[in-house]
């Protein structure tokens, strides 16, 4: 099995890599400082030069801007959400769903957010750019079917990463999300022996609970 893994070099990114690997699958990186991910073109050329076996895609690559309410948000944290989260992923899932259709089918992931199933205040940019990687995502289930292409989002509420606790209280870290219960997820449904799609799967609590 081969698949694409963008983000792969991020903090959830090494993780999920190295546990893919871990378990004998073929992953091609793609990182900031090999392809610009925004770009339609280079995306493509990238996809097309490096990714051409692949069997799946893993979509890691996303970002934040939070704090302001609605009224107060610059544009700019308009178009900076929506070109990090969802112009990225359309553009991946673009360059990639031909292959995985001349390759016989495959199995899309991508990554959603909490804040699309329970918004909360001063978020709404980043809710509303993930909202639209979820509806993408399964716009892509429904494409994919006729040819054998799986398509899910994940959902997880804050994910454990080192950056993340620097800022969280020793209760809410507790709850979070472990990055390798998000690999585990992502390789189950990376197999050829899954038959999940269109589903959106929400991680929100951690079952390590340490």
């Amino acid at each position: 099995m081969t698949i694409l893994l963008t983000g792969a070099r991020g903090e959830l990114g090494r993780i999920v890599h190295q546990y893919l690997i871990d378990n004998g699958v073929e992953v091609v990186g793609a990182d900031r400082d090999v392809v610009d991910l925004s770009s339609d073109e280079d995306c493509r050329r990238f996809v097309s030069a490096s990714a051409g076996r692949i069997t799946g895609v893993v979509h890691l690559v996303g970002g934040i801007l939070a704090g302001e309410p609605i009224f107060s948000t610059p544009a700019s944290d308009v178009e900076y959400m929506m070109l990090v989260n969802f112009t990225t992923t359309f553009n991946v899932l673009r360059a990639a769903m031909p292959l995985l259709i001349a390759n016989g089918g495959g199995s899309i992931i991508t990554i959603g957010a909490k804040a699309v199933l329970q918004p909360t205040a001063r978020r709404a940019a980043y809710a509303a750019s993930k909202a639209a990687v979820v509806s993408l995502t399964l716009s892509a289930a429904e494409e994919g079917r006729v040819h054998g292409v799986r398509a899910n989002c994940i959902v997880p509420d804050v994910i454990r990463t080192p950056a993340n606790m620097t800022w969280g209280t020793e209760e809410e870290i507790r709850s979070w999300v472990h990055p390798e219960e998000i690999a585990e997820a992502i390789y189950e449904l990376l197999q050829p022996r899954s038959a999940i799609s269109g589903t959106v799967i929400p991680l929100l609590q951690s079952s390590r609970r340490q």
